[in-house]
């Protein structure tokens, strides 16, 4: 027997209503939760389909949080970095206006530029976070050693003392001075005749001293002159075995214009490393047309250089075949080897001072005024060696060893004094102070800090000491700092006008150094718009955050009292409804 299932429509009705009446509550209490927290949902999961648009809105937010405190802890660092600069760029220029006053005096520069000098080491020891803002990627050591470690040497360990600069500058001078005219011979051959020569050695010609940039001029018929010039003898560097790409080696050359240019290489910068060698003849061909003076290198590649002494040293004779008369002049132009020359003047007179550098007295014969005319030549040489030369010794002294690295064979040029004549140590040895100790790699020194800016922008932030600039800044200071040591007073005031002209070149590094400091400008403004650029993606993807997670309370309230009314709308029938019978329903 089949049942059929009867169906109630009140019951029917009463489960619909009470569905409605329960969906209206849901629905009710998630706008009241919504309304106290102002948020759409407390989960993920409650946005919906909208989550994976709320997890990329936060990845993006929490990325610009990153970038702006990056930011945020760059400024600071690029500030103090931009104020070393000025520190050191002012320094230089305080010592720059000191050697163009005439009222200044030497030793006030010479002290000006020591303090110079420790007020440069100062900034460039400054700290940043607890790292050296100049050491490049090592910023855990201090970046240079302190002004006296560079000037008188290291002696903290008695059985390995370092040369400071003093020594290096005393052997320069002793080396260029020679017997004390600068490395010329003045001799009487004959009487009446005077004859000046250089050294013989090539080596000695290629380094130190004076040379004679040509024949000297006179002003009458008095003196008649003869001039042997000499060709410039470059060395022949040899390696002991091929160098590798990473072998680092220095080699200095005489140009053909004056003066000499130095070459820090590796074996990465020769065409052909195959074989010693054809590392050699690579060598000579990058040189082009210098003439090496001098090399160093560690061992390996073990690089040498020897002179062939085919070339006779130039000479000049002066012959005085007749009287000159008071005023008449010779004039003998000496070059030296940083580039630069001198031109002694000598005048003769009828009764000349005695030790006078720039006077010869006319005597009673053309032998007695060559005689004189000698005497003079020799004071005069003697001045200038201990002016001119002395300070242009100085100055490539603190060059050389300014630039000296710790890098294996690179260290300061070192002049050895046991053979016959003074020659550049071909292996130096680890007997120098090394001013630099931060990092010495060939890449960009901005690269050694950077900071992320962005998705896809970065800053170059990171300094090092031995930029060329600074470099060239510490030179030009310790030079001049050193320049009142020896000597006597009126000399010494003639030196100082000479090294008034040699280190103008490197006390304008002034202007390189402020251009240094733009670069740390331009990059703080960098992150200054960077920032900028954050602040206003940040405003975009937060809207669009809020747009998902939260809600308009105006709009949500609406909504609430809208559901309100409905619930309650609905409970009064639901009520009603509950009490109708048919005695109601009839009545």
């Amino acid at each position: 027997m089949t049942s059929i299932l009867t169906s109630v429509p009140g019951n029917y009705f009463l489960n619909r209503t009470t569905s409605d009446l329960l969906a209206l509550r849901s629905q009710f209490d998630r706008l009241s939760t919504q309304l106290s927290s102002g948020r759409v949902a407390d989960t993920y999961a409650g946005l919906g389909l909208a989550r994976s648009e709320s997890l990329d809105a936060r990845s993006i937010l929490s990325a610009l949080a990153g970038y702006d405190a990056a930011i945020a802890n760059a400024k600071p660092r690029v500030e103090l970095t931009s104020t070393s600069l000025a520190q050191i760029s002012q320094s230089l220029g305080m010592v720059r206006t000191s050697l163009t006053s005439n009222a200044t005096e030497v030793g006030t520069t010479a002290k000006l530029a020591r303090a110079g000098l420790d007020s440069t080491i100062d900034a460039l020891k400054r700290q940043f976070a607890g790292r050296y803002i100049f050491g490049g990627l090592d910023g855990g050591v201090p970046p240079v050693a302190s002004a006296d470690v560079l000037l008188d040497g290291d002696t903290s360990d008695p059985a390995r003392p370092l040369a400071g600069l003093n020594i290096l500058v005393s052997d320069q001078i002793k080396a260029d001075q020679g017997a004390g005219t600068g490395r010329l011979t003045v001799a009487t051959p004959t009487p009446g005749s005077v004859l000046v020569l250089e050294d013989a050695d090539a080596g000695v010609r290629a380094n130190f001293g004076f040379m004679l940039a040509g024949p000297p001029v006179a002003s009458g018929a008095f003196a008649a002159i003869s001039y042997s010039a000499s060709a410039q003898e470059g060395a022949i560097p040899r390696f002991s075995q091929a160098p590798t790409a990473t072998d680092h080696f220095r080699v200095v050359a005489n140009q053909a214009g004056g003066g000499q240019k130095a070459y820090d290489l590796s074996g990465a910068d020769l065409a052909d490393i195959s074989s010693a060698a054809k590392a050699a003849s690579s060598l000579q061909t990058l040189i082009g047309s210098g003439k090496i003076a001098s090399v160093q290198s560690a061992t390996p590649p073990g690089l040498t250089a020897s002179f062939a002494n085919v070339s006779p040293p130039a000479s000049f004779t002066i012959n005085i075949a007749s009287q000159p008369v008071a005023g008449d002049q010779v004039s003998i132009k000496l070059a030296l080897h940083d580039g630069t020359a001198t031109t002694l003047t000598l005048q003769a007179q009828r009764n000349a001072e005695a030790g006078s550098t720039t006077d010869f007295t006319i005597g009673v014969t053309p032998a007695a005024t060559a005689q004189n005319f000698s005497d003079t030549l020799q004071r005069a040489l003697n001045r200038a060696s201990e002016t001119a030369l002395a300070a242009s010794a100085t100055v490539r002294a603190t060059q050389d060893f300014f630039a000296g690295s710790s890098i294996p064979g690179l260290a300061p040029r070192r002049i050895q004094f046991s053979g016959p004549t003074p020659s550049y140590i071909q292996t130096p040895p680890e007997s120098t102070v090394i001013w630099y100790k931060g990092e010495t790699s060939a890449t960009d020194p901005r690269a050694t800090t950077t900071v992320r800016t962005g998705s896809t922008s970065t800053a170059a932030i990171g300094a090092r000491a031995n930029e060329e600039p600074i470099r060239a800044a510490l030179t030009a200071l310790a030079a001049v700092a050193v320049s009142d040591r020896g000597g006597a007073k009126a000399p010494m005031a003639d030196r100082f006008k000479e090294f008034v002209a040699r280190t103008g070149t490197l006390l304008s590094q002034k202007e390189s150094l402020e251009g240094m400091s733009n670069e740390f400008g331009l990059a703080s403004r960098g992150l200054s718009e960077a920032q900028e650029h954050n602040k206003s993606q940040r405003a975009i993807f937060q809207s669009e955050l809020d747009g998902i997670e939260n809600v308009s309370i105006e709009e949500l309230v609406t909504r609430l009292v809208d559901t309100q009314n409905r619930l309650q709308a609905s409970y009064q029938v639901t009520s009603m409804l509950s009490k109708l019978t048919l005695v109601n329903y009839l009545r």
